[in-house]
């Protein structure tokens, strides 16, 4: 559900996809960012990274507070760490805020439902068991299994910027989990017949070692 109260959220477009709990580490450097994050810091006040992607800017993003500045050089530049906090969706958009480098929108945040649905995190788990195996990655599935949600598991099942971009805009939690259910569900064959092909290429060039019928 969205809210119907609007609230002025500066904004930070990157090219990527930031979801409700993650940290996200960045370098800033522009000045207008500088100036935001400064001030975000200072005043224990929030700012909204929506993807800019495809040349266009999106109109859904993640809620962010900056957790720590971890270093500023010289120059000013800044290594800051964030958390991501609520979704939101931008009814306007402006350049440049009033007197700020910084741009800035009006937005109403959606109320997050993480609400567990048993069957599709059983389902989802065993996917992921089996693209991790596949892969040969050794992250342990008891990360997930421990604080099991669509946004925790999203930058870790292959999904392409474009079905990230779409778990924004979803407000349900059941959806956003059948939307990752249904890519793995796709996404599984395409890996394994991947892995079939790399295999059969590391054998071309080598002596086999094959036995013959005997007739």
């Amino acid at each position: 559900m969205e809210s119907e109260n609007k609230q002025i959220l500066p904004q930070f477009p990157l090219s990527i996809v930031a979801f409700p709990g993650e940290k996200v580490n960045l370098h800033i450097f522009e000045p207008r960012y500088k100036q935001l994050i400064t001030e975000c810091f200072t005043n224990d006040s929030y700012f909204g990274i929506a993807p800019f992607y495809k040349g266009e800017l999106i109109f859904y993003g993640t809620e962010m507070k900056v957790l720590e500045i971890s270093k500023i050089y010289d120059d000013g530049k800044m290594d800051i760490k964030t958390i991501g906090q609520r979704l939101y969706h931008i009814h306007q958009f402006e350049k440049k805020a009033p007197a700020k480098l910084y741009p800035i929108a009006a937005v109403s945040y959606f109320d997050t439902d993480l609400s567990i649905h048993p069957i599709l995190k059983t389902k989802i788990l065993e996917h992921m068991s089996s693209l991790f195996d596949l892969l040969n990655i050794k992250k342990p599935l008891s990360e997930f299994e421990k604080e099991f949600s669509s946004f925790n598991i999203a930058h870790h099942v292959g999904l392409s910027l474009d079905d990230k971009i779409k778990l924004l805009r979803i407000s349900s939690e059941e959806k956003r989990l059948k939307l990752i259910e249904e890519h793995l569900e796709q996404f599984l064959p395409q890996v394994k017949k991947a892995e079939e092909l790399k295999e059969r290429a590391a054998l071309n060039g080598h002596f086999k070692n094959l036995q013959s019928p005997d007739f």
